[in-house]
């Protein structure tokens, strides 16, 4: 017998799907920490900073006695320049969906629009990363070796000026760690600052990858490839890299009756430039 008292007969009696006033965010690349940045300071009466570098003149040359010495040695610099320009996204949010909706819906779409925006800082962040002058390359996966190989060709230019950082692909780091856990006992790599597991966070918290051989490490899928090749790099922490920022991703929220609703809006206004990318800097390559 079939029939009776169901759920297809009497559909009208319950709600058709529960849902609850949560959901699981979006997937997005990691966010590196800005402090990797050589800042332009806050002046606001330029959209462009230029990153001045001072020339070596070379070594002493030898006096003589009782002998004047006339030559005269010039001093020389050179600059690179950042020019700061608007990036951003608008929505707009109806006051239908805040009356009916079960999440603070302005709160989640401007978290999300400002998220947006960080991408943009680190896609371009990545774009000029990719422009050492040297390189070292892998054979094929990432090994520590070639890392180290990396730090010791900054090193014999005497540019290792300050703490080195690495700005690697996820791929290359799950490389390093898999050959950290192969070469040396996993304690003993988990004490030195290498991860054991995945980097598990938000969008903005899985940037820092570890630390090894004392280079911090940062980790984002935006590091560019090339030519069946991994481009990721190490170089001297704020001193490379540069940035003019006249403001950081921030969200504005305006009221429009004529929408009934409001527009949010996500930008930012920066410039990215590569400072130092001669000597201070090593690309880092590995197989894609």
């Amino acid at each position: 017998m079939a029939g009776g008292a169901t759920t297809g007969n009497m559909d009208d009696t319950f709600v058709a799907a529960t849902f609850a006033a949560e959901m699981l965010p979006e997937l997005r690349p990691a966010v590196t920490p800005r402090n990797i940045l050589w800042h332009a300071p806050s002046m606001g009466d330029s959209t462009a900073h230029s990153f001045t570098l001072l020339d070596d003149p070379g070594a002493s040359a030898a006096f003589t006695q009782g002998t004047d010495y006339t030559t005269v040695t010039d001093i020389t610099t050179s600059k690179q320049t950042a020019t700061a320009a608007e990036v951003g996204l608008m929505t707009t949010v109806s006051d239908m969906l805040i009356a009916v909706s079960l999440i603070q819906a302005i709160a989640q779409v401007s978290r999300l629009l400002t998220d947006s925006t960080h991408e943009k800082v680190e896609t371009d962040i990545a774009g000029v990363a990719d422009g050492f002058g040297t390189s070292t390359t892998a054979a094929s996966t990432l090994t520590p070796s070639d890392l180290l190989a990396a730090i010791s060709a900054i090193e014999q230019r005497d540019a290792a000026t300050g703490p080195l950082v690495g700005y690697l692909h996820p791929k290359q780091t799950g490389e390093l760690r898999s050959e950290t856990a192969v070469t040396t006992a996993i304690k003993t790599a988990g004490e030195g600052g290498v991860p054991r597991g995945a980097v598990t966070a938000a969008t903005n918290g899985r940037g820092y990858w570890g630390s090894l051989f004392e280079v911090d490490v940062y980790q984002t899928s935006l590091v560019a490839s090339a030519s069946s090749l991994r481009q990721g790099s190490v170089f001297v922490s704020g001193q490379c890299l540069g940035i003019k920022e006249l403001w950081a991703p921030r969200v504005e929220i305006e009221r429009r009756a004529t929408l009934r609703g409001f527009y949010v809006v996500s930008s930012a206004c920066y410039g990215i430039a590569g400072v130092e990318v001669t000597n201070r800097g090593q690309m880092l390559k590995s197989a894609a």
